[in-house]
Parts: structure tokens; sequence; C-alpha cells
């Protein structure tokens, strides 16, 4: 079936491009540590990875709900190819400037809020609806043991050829994912389809009509603003895992590889264990289980953060962070129609990634000023509130009966 043809190349293309980008993400920072010897702009490197989705992602939306998604995504992979290859050149120099490394990895970080949207509703184009819980488990499954053996193979990878070299190896994994997306059926174009690109005439228009879809169903309105706080909790954990583990508590860097391994390896069992939840219980009830067991997994560690501790907290934390987000997904895809869900996607993200910045810094200064556990506790009181706002409001509900598709015409008035 071209269908499960498109699946198949859709996931090697995912695969092959996020195994590049953590060999990437580690050799950005070697380089960029190499050429300044400070801490501080090494990891800023890190935080340029989110600043897009807030500046660019807004109007990515709007853009790959313009354009055939298919291309765009080769278009993304191509460009990004180009980019990190001329960071690779850049690797070669004595002293290349740090300012233009910088500037194209911010160049980079702007092909990802183009391409995630794109994916999205390219997956909703080329995958049946019955088929949708199992890929977007599959994506969550895929992330989640990439983030447990990426840092492996990217640490590997930059110490055994160096940072130009693993820059070349990514740009070669930008090139093989668009090969895998070129031979993809393109979408069908509709009398829809055709009405809806016809009549985008500004982007300001169409990304108010990304917030209107967004906003006008219940669930999705209540959901992004619980997400949001589920950001802030899980990144003001997340940002400062390495001072907790090493500095504060004084654990080894073995331990905090431990710890990092079990979040992904319990996020793999989660998502494996997704789509036969799906099929018994309703996307609201995955939700809710979610946001309840990932409360349970960040107040654990206030008590100690001894890894006998953090390691199952993790692990669970993991686990429950496949239920969220398959579930989100899954109830997105059957609300929002295919030709607006570039937009919602783009505004969804940019709207939860607001709380990274503050998040990173507010934890980081209450695990300074006082002590872990007060970091553990407040981002377990946060997610505590978004679990019980969840099971108690419409988000807990979600699915439990068919809801129509959002267009545009729900979304004119």
């Amino acid at each position: 079936m071209p269908e499960r043809r498109d699946e198949i190349l859709l996931r090697s293309a995912y695969i092959v491009s996020t195994t590049g980008d953590w060999v990437f993400r580690f050799a950005l920072p070697v380089l960029v540590l190499h050429l300044t010897g400070s801490a501080l702009l090494t990891a800023f490197t890190y935080a340029l990875e989110f600043v897009p989705y807030v500046l660019v992602g807004l109007f990515s939306g709007v853009i790959a709900d313009r354009v055939d998604r298919r291309r765009l995504m080769v278009r993304c992979d191509l460009c990004s190819a180009v980019v990190v290859g001329g960071i690779a050149l850049l690797c070669l120099l004595d002293r290349p400037p740090v300012a233009a490394v910088y500037g194209a990895a911010f160049a980079l970080a702007c092909m990802r809020p183009l391409y995630f949207p794109a994916f999205q509703g390219f997956l909703m184009e080329r995958v049946p609806q019955e088929r949708r819980a199992v890929m977007n488990a599959w994506v969550q499954g895929s992330d989640s043991l990439l983030n447990m053996l990426g840092p492996i193979a990217g640490v590997s990878v930059v110490a055994f050829l160096g940072p130009a070299a693993a820059s070349g190896v990514n740009a070669v994994s930008f090139i093989l994912s668009a090969v895998l997306i070129l031979p993809t059926a393109a979408a069908p174009v509709t009398a829809a389809t055709t009405a809806l690109r016809a009549s985008l005439r500004g982007m300001a228009p169409d990304l108010l009509t990304g917030f209107r879809l967004l906003f006008s169903d219940p669930v999705l309105r209540s959901g992004t603003v619980l997400l949001t706080l589920t950001n802030f909790a899980v990144h003001a954990i997340e940002a400062n895992l390495v001072y907790v583990v090493t500095d504060a508590t004084g654990q080894s860097t073995v331990v905090l590889g431990l710890i990092v391994a079990a979040q992904g390896a319990g996020a793999v069992a989660g998502a494996a264990a997704v789509p036969r939840l799906i099929k018994r219980f309703s996307e609201g009830a995955l939700l809710s289980a979610g946001m309840g067991a990932l409360a349970v997994a960040l107040l654990a560690p206030a008590a100690t953060a001894d890894v006998w501790v953090l390691a199952p907290a993790w692990a669970l934390a993991g686990a429950a962070t496949s239920l969220i987000v398959v579930g989100w997904f899954t109830y997105r895809q059957k609300v929002i129609d295919t030709e607006y869900m570039g937009r919602a996607v783009a505004v969804n993200r940019a709207i939860s990634f607001t709380a990274i910045l503050p998040a990173a810094l507010l934890g980081g200064w209450l695990a300074a000023a006082f002590t872990p556990a007060a970091l553990f506790a407040t981002a377990g009181v946060v997610q505590a509130i978004a679990w019980i706002a969840t099971a108690t409001g419409q988000v807990g509900r979600a699915g439990r009966e068919p809801t129509p598709a959002a267009t545009g015409d729900r979304v004119a008035g």
C-alpha cells in the first residue's frame, strides 16, 4: 500500500535526521568552548535551539499550510545540510569568528520550526487515521530512544572525528533525509485545499486563524495552558539536572548518565505501551494519567536526589511524558482539519515553549539559593496543579465523544 510505504519512508527520514542532530548538538558546543573557553557562551548554544520556536515558529505554521509540505521538508533538509556544511568549513579555520558560528547555528535552528509543522501536517495526509496513534507513539518512542542513545553517539563521533567531521556527518544525514522524503506520494490537491491556499492573503490573518483554531476548541485551549505549566515544571529541573547531580549532591557524571538513560528507557516503554492503551482508553484518560504520574516523578526527589530515588523517578517521568505527548497529538489530529494543522502546531509549540527560559532561570536560582529539594518541590507542586486541572476539567474528558474537525468555518466568527 502506498500509505504504508510513505509511513516507512517518513519514519526512516525522521530517524536519520534526528540522529544527525544529536551529533551536531555536541559538535557545536565543543567548538564554542574551544573558541571562547566560556561555559556560559557554550551553554548559550543550547538556548539557541528554542529561541526560533517563539520568534519564527508562529509564522512557520502559516508557511507549512500554504505550500506543499513534502517540498517544504525537503527544502528544509537541504538548507540545513548547506548551513551545517558551512559550519564544518568554519571548524577548519584556526580561529573562526564566534559571531559567524552563532549566526549559522541560529539559521539551522530556524529550520526545525518550519520542518515540524510540515511533518505533522504531512503525516496526517499520508497516514490513515487508524494508524496515526501508532505513528505518534513510534515518533515519541524514537525520540526517547535517541535521547537515551544520542548523547553516547554524539560524544563518540565528536571525540573521534572532531567538530568539523561531525558537522559533515550531520550534513550528510540531512541530505539522506531529503532523499527518503522525495519518493513519498504528493498529497492530493482537493477543492478545499485549493480554496484555502487561494484565500491566504497575508501572514497576520493566517496567524490569527491559527490562534482561533487552537482556542476555539475548549480542550485544545485548556490543554495548551496546562502543557505550558508542564513545560515549566519539567524544564526547571532538566535545565539544572547537571548542577543538581554533579555539584549540589556531589554525584558522578556516570550517575548523571544513568539518570538520563533511565528517563529515555521509561519514555521508550511508555511509547511502546500507548498504542494498546489508546485502544482501551480515551486521549483525555492518557493525558490525566500522564500528568499525575509526572507530578509524582517530580515530587519524589524532593526527599532526596540520590540516584536510587532520582533514576526511578526520571524513568517514571519519561513514561508519563510519552502518555502526555501521544494522547495530545492524537486528539489534536482528530479535531484540527489537515489544511490547518501547520498553524495549530506552530502556535501550540510557540506558546508552550515560552515557559522554558524562565523555568530554567528560576530552577537554577532555587537550586543554588536554597536546596535541590526546593527545586523539586516547586516543580512538583506546579505539575500537581496541572494534573488536578487536567483530571477535573475538559482535557480529562477529551476523546470520550466524537468531535468534529476544526475548519475555517468554525473559527470565522
